[in-house]
């Protein structure tokens, strides 16, 4: 998770609370409060999930405020300011789950489950921020139970520390955002303004994943590419990392290597560094370096790797009968640009 685009100059005067201050060593603090709460302006350096068990209150977050009651759950993100309102004289409950956010992997295989999980982790956080819209989930019935389940599960593994304790709170961590995710993708609907502002990133990254692989062998920049998703380019590298977990320049010389290793595979005939020009790289050494980086093996080992003695002694490519030509090539899919 990348939310270092939030570290705004304008946020800089206000206190940051780190995750080293709860002093026990771990990259995760989980509490519950009754009838407390942080009433004084302050942002952190960690991901910080809000769970409100019940009552009422307000949550004050970069300068929107928002009523809060039980069921509510939210995401908090590094470096935005925000405090509590407590003035109703109602009693309430929150738990505050805090883990930074190298904490969990969200290199999930891909799937509806892994769109949900990014929803709910990325982009719900940067519309209460960016758009002013407030949290929108609240949880009833069995999946409000399973929740509290999962919560209560981590309170304990983190009171009582057994042996591999980090290890089950991930786990469970995990299962909580992806729950989560599922219920947040079902409550969106088309007159939902979530939904559209959703609606508009898919579309537009979908037609960007087209026009790259379009373009591939071109020199295609953030401000071209920026301008064909009909975005501001410092918003379009924040989207596109965080949905695709790499850099523009990154993406496109992964597919470019992907093409790379198919004609590899497909063209025994062709000169490596011909390879390299075809599919968009100027310099063939930087074509090797990131070739290996990819694939793990240099071009040259990569097509003896895919290469089989024949019944009369020659080498035949793996599959060569049935190579795709250069036009076959899978294109990218909506599903590559999973994280």
């Amino acid at each position: 998770m990348d939310y270092s685009y939030l570290d705004k100059k304008e946020y800089r005067g206000v206190p940051i609370l780190r995750m080293i201050e709860n002093r026990n060593n771990l990259p995760f603090f989980i509490t519950r409060l009754k009838n407390t709460c942080n009433q004084e302006k302050h942002r952190h350096e960690y991901v910080q999930i809000i769970y409100a068990c019940r009552g009422k209150l307000k949550h004050v977050l970069n300068n929107g405020v928002f009523d809060i009651c039980g069921g509510d759950i939210f995401v908090i993100p590094p470096y935005v300011p925000h405090y509590y309102i407590a003035d109703t004289g109602e009693n309430y409950e929150l738990i505050e789950f805090e883990f930074t956010p190298e904490f969990i992997n969200e290199q999930f295989s891909s799937g509806s489950d892994e769109n949900s999980f990014l929803d709910f982790a990325y982009l719900e956080p940067f519309l209460m921020v960016e758009y002013q819209m407030s949290p929108r989930l609240n949880l009833t019935g069995n999946v409000k139970d399973q929740v509290e389940n999962l919560f209560a599960s981590i309170l304990i593994e983190y009171q009582e520390r057994q042996s591999d304790f980090v290890l089950m709170t991930k786990s469970l961590l995990l299962q909580l955002l992806v729950l989560v995710g599922r219920e947040y993708r079902k409550t969106l609907s088309e007159y939902d303004p979530h939904a559209e502002v959703f609606k508009q990133h898919r579309e537009a990254m979908t037609n960007i994943l087209k026009y790259i692989d379009l373009h591939i062998e071109e020199d295609l920049t953030v401000e071209e590419v920026a301008e064909k998703a009909m975005l501001s380019q410092s918003y379009f590298r924040y989207l596109f990392k965080q949905l695709s977990g790499r850099s523009l320049i990154d993406y496109i010389n992964g597919r470019r290597i992907s093409k790379a290793a198919q004609l590899l595979k497909s063209k025994p005939e062709a000169r490596i560094i011909d390879i390299c020009y075809q599919i968009g790289f100027h310099h063939v050494n930087y074509f090797n370096k990131i070739f290996l980086r990819e694939m793990g093996v240099s071009p040259s080992a990569y097509r003896k790797m895919n290469r089989l003695p024949s019944a009369a002694g020659q080498v035949v490519e793996k599959g060569q009968n049935a190579a795709p030509s250069e036009k076959q090539i899978p294109s990218a899919k909506a599903e590559d640009f999973e994280p």
